[in-house]
């Protein structure tokens, strides 16, 4: 398997997170989704499916689907040989600035990314199919997405901003904190984490939670560590919730099996938390991982 990374242009950098390109020439290719904000895949080469938690899949013959926010960890499953370009969607992509409606109504599900994304995204997977790098990948995309992209309120950022500041301010972040036991604040956090995250605020800090704990134990070589156990009850309700959002039990995450999801959770792929995504630290530009 080969995959490739390129950052976005910089004014796309709060809609989107890394483009990427994997390539395979195996037969079968199977691998797990996190539970993500949401992603954009055009499926070049290949064909197989998504496959959610409750056991549905992605309609038969998907191959540009838009999937929205996980509430549990996916199964992808492909025959090969696979060409795949993808890119995920931060939350300021949801709500009409890229995908019109809400990103809750997405959740657990794909549809076609080409009708959510506009008539002029009909010629994407042909210009993709036409090159191989990913620079010329990248050219494509930015251009893309720097023409359709719409612009977005600064009461929407500025809600939406303080809704990540407080995802990011502890392993497990108190909704009264948030709402500071005021109705109008509760609903309306409810409504921005439903329209841009996916979820209200008390799922979004689950979900985090356990993502965060799996990314302490993938850097620290698959070793347990107070990081990610404090915010748990007990070791038992750590690794149940980290095979919930993520597949997999903590002693996996490692594994020389699971390169794509060590990928997924290292910084520069979980970007829902970045502050200041200008300063991420990422793979260099069109360096290649070989399986």
């Amino acid at each position: 398997m080969q995959i490739e990374f390129a950052e976005p242009a910089p004014h796309l950098k709060s809609l989107l997170s890394l483009y990427y390109r994997v390539r395979s020439d195996d037969e079968v290719f199977e691998e797990i989704d996190r539970a993500d904000i949401g992603v954009l895949r055009f499926r070049l080469k290949g064909d197989g499916y998504l496959e959610f938690h409750d056991g549905s899949r992605s309609p038969a013959g998907l191959n540009n689907p838009l999937i929205g926010p996980g509430s549990a960890a996916a199964k992808i499953r492909l025959t090969g040989p696979i060409d795949v370009v993808g890119c995920s969607l931060l939350p300021l992509a949801w709500g009409g600035a890229l995908i019109k409606g809400d990103a809750s109504a997405h959740v657990d599900c794909a549809n076609d990314a080409l009708a959510a994304l506009g008539p002029k995204s009909a010629e994407l997977p042909a210009l993709l199919s036409a090159v191989s790098g990913i620079a010329e990948t990248k050219q494509i995309l930015d251009d893309f997405f720097t023409a359709t992209a719409r612009p977005i309120s600064k009461r929407t950022v500025s809600g939406v901003e303080e809704l990540r500041q407080w995802l990011a301010s502890s392993p497990a972040p108190d909704v009264q904190q948030l709402t500071q036991g005021d109705l109008a604040r509760s609903r309306r956090f409810s409504r921005i984490g439903n329209r841009y995250f996916g979820g209200p605020p008390k799922m979004l800090a689950r979900k985090i939670r356990a993502l965060r704990a799996a990314q302490a134990i993938t850097l620290n070589n698959g070793e347990i560590c107070d990081e990610a156990l404090d915010p748990f009850y007990d070791q038992p309700h750590m690794v149940r919730e980290i095979k919930h959002f993520t597949g997999k039990s903590p002693g996996k995450l490692v594994s020389p099996d699971e390169m794509l999801l060590q990928m997924v959770l290292d910084r520069p792929c979980f970007r829902e938390l970045e502050p200041d995504l200008n300063q991420a630290p990422m793979p260099p530009q069109g360096i290649s991982s070989q399986r």
